[in-house]
Formats: C-alpha cells, structure tokens, sequence
C-alpha cells in the first residue's frame, strides 16, 4: 500500500506545503508528516476529503503508481450528486446492482443541510430506498422506492410506493398507493395506481 508516498506526490503536484495539507483536511502537520513517512495512515473518515483535496478517486490513493491515475475532474461531472463509497477495512468494494439475499441493508442518512443552498440534491442507489419524510431531489434507484414524498425525477428499476409525487420524468414498473402523482411524463411497466393523477404523457412498457 502505497497511500503515503501518493499523498506525497499530489501534495508536491499541487505546490502544497505539510502545514497546507494539514489546515485544510483539520489535522496536525506532523500526521501528515507520518502519512508521507509511513509511519501512520489517515483515519478511514479522512479518505473522502483527502481524495477531494488532490482530486482523484478513495482508489487512486492505494494505487502502486500514482501518476497512472487519471484526475476525477476529467471524466467526473460536478453535478451534485451523492455518491457513496463502501470501504471494508482498506479495500475499496465494487458497487454491484445484485445483492444476495442474506445480505444486510445499507442504511445512509443524509444531513438535513447537505445541500446548504437549495436543500435540493440528487442521488444513486443500488439498492431499495426506504425514506421517512420527504426527498427533494432526483433518485435514481436500482430496486424499490417506498417514501413519503418525492419532489423530483425518478428512475426506478422496481416500483415506488410514495404518498405523493412531483417530477418531470418519472420511469419504474409500477407505482401503488400514491395519492398524489404529477408527471409530464410517465413510462411504466406494470400499473399506475393514484388518487390524484395529474400526467401530459403515459408511456405502458412492454404492452402490445
């Protein structure tokens, strides 16, 4: 593992001293000093930050040769969306849309403020997404969708159960129990359940 010796060299690419490094993520000079030497390695909880600061990805800091990694700002849009890495002890785990059925749930909660400005934010889920209140952002998820409220696009690879639901493009395979549903469009595979339905455009998949 060659984290120390990478932080090192995207510290010196970047013109940035010890004492730099050190005010920006919140710690001592002398923990990065160990870092680059070695002799210790950043808390787990610093690894989103560091790889933000010098702008690549958690993976590239573990990478034998640094100087073969791309920049994250080449190929990585700043579009706001939350995106989540799992880390088991110092290995980065490949996020897979199967899950085995032994398998626990991941469970995320987001910050009230983690979009200081809109409170408006957009998120990727492989996985089911269980919300309590309300998600006011697009979501994309790769099973289901059980909330409260939705204020957004949604793109679901399984069925939404929400109470009610604002967007512009809404695609899933069935939306149940919804009292309120608003759409310009809707692409569905199975059936289309609500109370209120308020849609310009309904698009059946996979009907003859």
């Amino acid at each position: 593992m060659n984290i120390g010796n990478n932080i090192k060299q995207l510290r010196q690419r970047l013109n940035l001293t010890q004492e730099q490094v050190a005010l920006k993520l919140g710690v001592s000079y002398q923990a990065v000093s160990k870092w680059e030497n070695n002799a210790n390695t950043p808390d787990i909880s610093l690894l989103p930050e560091i790889a933000d600061l010098f702008g690549v990805s958690i993976d590239s800091l573990f990478t034998e040769n640094i100087a073969d990694c791309p920049d994250i700002r080449s190929f990585m849009r700043d579009d706001d969306v939350i995106r989540v890495v799992q880390i088991r002890g110092q290995k980065i785990l490949k996020v897979s849309s199967t899950f085995s059925p032994g398998e626990p749930p991941i469970e995320i909660a987001f910050p009230h403020d983690c979009n200081d400005e809109t409170q408006y934010f957009k998120v990727e889920v492989y996985g089911h997404v269980i919300a309590d209140g309300a998600i006011n952002g697009d979501v994309i998820c790769h099973q289901s969708i059980n909330s409260g409220t939705i204020n957004g696009d949604v793109r679901s690879d399984g069925n939404i159960d929400v109470k009610e639901l604002n967007g512009q493009n809404i695609t899933c395979q069935n939306i149940t129990d919804c009292y309120k549903l608003s759409a310009n469009k809707i692409e569905c595979g199975g059936n289309i359940s609500s109370a209120n339905l308020t849609c310009d455009q309904i698009i059946y998949k996979n009907r003859s």
